[in-house]
């Protein structure tokens, strides 16, 4: 009684959800932890199958036939973790990783019972996109040097020939089209290559005052010209006095910027842009809201990863450049994304503090 009473003990106190089904995928018992996230009691959930009534627990609930599978995955052990990803209410994607053990009568034989244990592992693994990440980085500027160094100057060494022949009258029609589209080429080269220097350029503390509402109102003035003819309806929402916020006004304006952009590809057929700002007690907020198609879940992990795009054009650094600025003022970037939806991109600005450096 004493086992089992402490086996009983450290299974409750444990944070990981660990649910205990026979071999038909009816449930038998679950821990505490699991009962207070589901939001019933053991009575009510005890003797029902998996596929009823667990959401969010992967491979084996959707169906019998599901649980079949994943059953005879276990037997053959081929297959006791997985990783399963999930969107949840608020558009965030979760990671969970998911252990199964299967129990056999009298150590052997027949299975009887199936322990599941689902463990929440989205802080972790958000730890380690943060480090893979910073060695992207890493990377990213030592080819920018390289960039700067060895592409740069004999790029402009052929924009300059093409000028030079543009500007030559022995040359007919034909080939002065052929050196225009070098001349363009050459341009949109070095466009490429100033963003990736740009990106890869060290970020200083940018310590000045920075009144937000007075940024997005001057960005908005120019970003939303045109915007009533691809059918986007601008709604601005602005705190009343929020702080000044750390940071550099065009570094700001350039965040919002790319905000606003991709907002507006994803809404190609038209919809509502909202642009906020407030003060939540510890950081000023600046949140632009679409309407747009959304982002797929499985791409929810990557938009901040260096030259990933979803759009099939530019250099997917737009995110990226927006972290890192927010990254080094102490600030934070929050991303939330429903499918048909639209998306949610909030930055969070720390204040300017009424102290006496």
């Amino acid at each position: 009684m004493r086992t089992k009473l402490l086996l009983h003990t450290i299974i409750n106190q444990m944070q990981d959800d660990i649910i205990l089904l026979d071999a038909k995928g009816r449930i038998i018992d679950l821990n505490d932890v699991n009962l207070e996230r589901l939001g019933v009691t053991r009575r009510e959930i005890t003797g029902k199958p998996c596929w009823e009534t667990l959401a969010g627990y992967g491979k084996f609930r959707d169906s019998p036939e599901e649980f079949e599978l994943f059953k005879q995955a276990l037997l053959e052990n081929s297959q006791n973790d997985f990783l399963d990803t999930r969107v949840d209410d608020q558009g965030r994607l979760q990671y969970h990783r998911i252990y199964a053990y299967p129990v056999f009568i009298d150590g052997e034989g027949e299975m009887s019972h199936v322990v599941v244990m689902r463990r929440d592992i989205t802080q972790r693994t958000n730890m380690e996109n943060r480090l893979q990440q910073s060695e992207k980085l890493a990377a990213i500027g030592e080819l920018s040097t390289y960039i700067a160094h060895e592409i740069r100057n004999p790029l402009f060494a052929i924009a300059g020939f093409a000028n030079s022949l543009m500007r030559s009258k022995n040359l007919d029609e034909a080939a002065r089209d052929k050196a225009q589209v070098i001349i363009e080429e050459s341009n949109r080269l070095d466009k490429i290559l100033k963003s990736i220097v740009d990106f890869a350029r060290p970020t200083d503390s940018m310590s000045g005052e920075v009144d937000v509402n007075r940024v997005v109102t001057e960005t908005m003035d120019v970003m939303a010209m045109g915007f009533s003819q691809k059918g986007i309806e601008v709604d601005l929402e602005l705190a009343p006095r929020p702080p000044k916020a750390k940071g550099d006004d065009e570094m700001l304006k350039q965040c919002l910027i790319n905000l606003i952009k991709n907002a507006a590809e994803a809404m190609e057929d038209g919809g509502k842009l909202t642009v906020a700002t407030g003060f939540d007690g510890k950081f000023i907020t600046l949140t632009v809201i679409d309407t747009g198609k959304g982002i797929p879940p499985e791409f929810l992990d990557q938009v901040f990863n260096p030259f990933f795009s979803t759009k099939g054009k530019g250099s997917g650094l737009g995110l990226a450049m927006t972290k890192k600025i927010l990254d080094g003022i102490g600030g934070a970037v929050d991303l939330t994304s429903t499918v048909g939806k639209g998306t949610t991109v909030a930055l969070f600005i720390p204040p300017i503090l009424a102290v006496n450096e």
